[in-house]
């Protein structure tokens, strides 16, 4: 009975062949441009990351920045030259302090030299309210200008190409879209890296949608492939009384996607009120 009970327990705790979270970091980076500044938030991604450029030299080119650790006093004064050519406008990432600069602040001294990725967004939105907008990208989002064409300046969206390119760099299905949520449970990192796939997903989804009011020729075709995408690498598992069971709602998504081209009248009508129909029924 003992050595029964022990080996149940081994086939848990062996975690040998165990690289979720070395695939994840590779994913999250696999997009990225050369030289991008990442601004990543949350354990997971930063620890991830690092190690993977640290132990693996692998994207050593990307440079990285933990907005929570900008937000340290000794962060700017003793790691800022781990970060060449980063400005930081003060001492430290805290924008309540009179010597520390908000998020609109870092941006404006850095836009231009590098293009700019969040991830799990920024700890205010300062940059937001003075005209900088956040697109996704992988699972990141970009800091960007909308397109002025009377005002052109680096890295301006033109969220219809987005759209059309969605395909190429929304983020690919990832190895560990199987995982056994028996083994690596709520709380755990390898959890965590396969929500925040489903979360980068949604985010990709709800963009799309907000900008199909101006472009949706390209926006809505991209809406219907993220949704798509998401519930099919979504439902490989079925229910699993998880906090994984709340993406359901991305039939919602792809239905509202269906209601809209029905409004607007793009594609099929039949084939996307069949479509609405049947994802609306899922989704309640």
């Amino acid at each position: 009975v003992l050595l029964a009970w022990g080996g149940m327990r081994l086939g848990k705790m062996y975690q040998g062949s165990n690289h979720i979270v070395f695939d994840f970091s590779l994913e999250v980076m696999k997009g990225l441009p050369q030289g991008a500044l990442f601004l990543s938030m949350t354990d997971l991604v930063t620890n991830s990351v690092r190690y993977t450029q640290v132990c693996h030299h692998l994207r050593q080119d990307i440079l990285v920045l933990d907005q929570n650790l900008m937000s340290a006093d000794w962060f700017v004064s003793k790691q800022s030259h781990n970060v060449p050519g980063v400005a930081f406008p003060r001492a430290l990432y805290w924008p309540s302090r009179e010597d520390g600069f908000d998020m609109r602040e870092f941006v404006d001294h850095n836009y231009g030299k590098f293009r700019i990725f969040t991830f799990s967004g920024t700890k205010d939105a300062s940059h937001l309210k003075a005209g900088y907008i956040a697109i996704p990208f992988g699972y990141a989002e970009e800091i960007v200008r909308p397109m002025d064409d009377e005002n052109l300046t680096p890295w301006q969206v033109n969220s219809s190409m987005w759209a059309e390119s969605v395909s190429s760099h929304m983020p690919p299905t990832p190895p560990f879209v199987n995982l056994s949520v028996d083994k690596y449970p709520e709380g755990t990192w390898e959890y965590k890296a396969l929500d925040e796939y489903y979360t980068a997903l949604a985010r990709y989804g709800e963009y799309a949608f907000l900008v199909s009011s101006a472009y949706p020729l390209t926006a809505l075709p991209a809406c219907v492939a993220v949704y798509t995408r998401a519930i099919q690498d979504w439902g490989v598992r079925g229910p699993c009384r998880c906090s994984l069971d709340g993406h359901v709602t991305f039939h919602k998504g792809l239905g509202v996607c269906h209601y809209r081209m029905l409004e607007l009248k793009v594609g099929d009508e039949d084939q996307n009120l069949l479509a609405m129909d049947r994802h609306w029924g899922e989704f309640l």
